[in-house]
């Protein structure tokens, strides 16, 4: 299990195969003695967009 809060204050705890969405600026850690082990994908509110300091190619 992964136990989530966030800087909003919001706690969560993430089992195996639960789908989620972390937000920017949260504290995470493994609760047990078990690894905790995710596979991550790009969500699709940033899919798509620039990069931050990404300039245009000439």
């Amino acid at each position: 299990m992964l136990e989530v809060a966030t800087s909003e204050g919001l706690r969560s705890t993430i089992h195996a195969n639960d789908t989620y969405a972390i937000p920017p600026g949260h504290d995470e850690w493994v609760v047990g003695s078990e690894p905790f082990v995710a596979v991550e994908f790009l969500g699709t509110a940033s899919y798509g967009q620039p990069s931050r300091g990404m300039h245009a190619r000439t």
